[in-house]
Parts: structure tokens; sequence; C-alpha cells
């Protein structure tokens, strides 16, 4: 009988230095481009943020960070233009997210 252990026995073979490069590389295939918007997109963004604020309804928010996206669910209590940032109340309290990091939002009713 053949006991194959697949990945565990080439571990061994290789260099430290290459698993380390193989494991980086592999982190970087995960990641994402930002993508680019037009005006007509940024201004539906901008529309649904503020529809979202004045229902004071839950909103899911997506956000472009270090080439990943990343949900925020909660209400937006607050829209700072001086800041350009956006408030939201979220079940682990209050996050402070830049507005040029939003990339997708949806207001849950």
């Amino acid at each position: 009988m053949i006991r194959d252990r697949g990945n565990i026995k080439w571990r061994g073979l290789m260099l430290p230095e290459h698993v380390v490069k193989l494991i980086e590389w592999h982190e970087q295939d995960q990641l994402t481009k930002k993508p680019e918007f037009d005006e007509w997109e940024l201004e539906a963004i901008q529309m649904e943020v503020e529809l979202a604020y004045k229902r004071q309804s839950e909103a899911i928010v997506t956000v472009w960070k270090n080439g990943s996206e990343s949900p925020y669910i909660g209400k937006i209590t607050a829209l700072d233009q001086r800041l350009n940032t956006i408030s939201i109340e979220g079940p682990f309290g209050d996050d402070r997210i830049p507005a040029t990091d939003i990339i997708k939002v949806e207001c849950r009713d």
C-alpha cells in the first residue's frame, strides 16, 4: 500500500527561503487592484451613502484595504465632509472609514 503524504514530503526538500517566497507569491496572488470609478459610479455611491444615512437603515459598506475588500455592516451615523470620512456604528463599535476607500454601498431594508 502506497502512503503518499502530498505536500508534506516536498517541504523537506525545499530551502526555507524558497518556502518564504512561495508564501509571499501566494499572498500576492490573492490581492486585487482598487477599482477605478467614473463620475456616474462615484455619484451612485454617494447617493447610496446619503440615502442610508437619512433613513438610518443598516447598510453594508464594502471598503478596499491593502489589496482586498472588507465589508462593514451597520448604521451610518455621521458624514464628515471636512475629513472626508463616514462613521459606521456596527456590532463591534464605531468605525471611521475614508470616503475614498469605499467601493460599494448597499442598504438593507
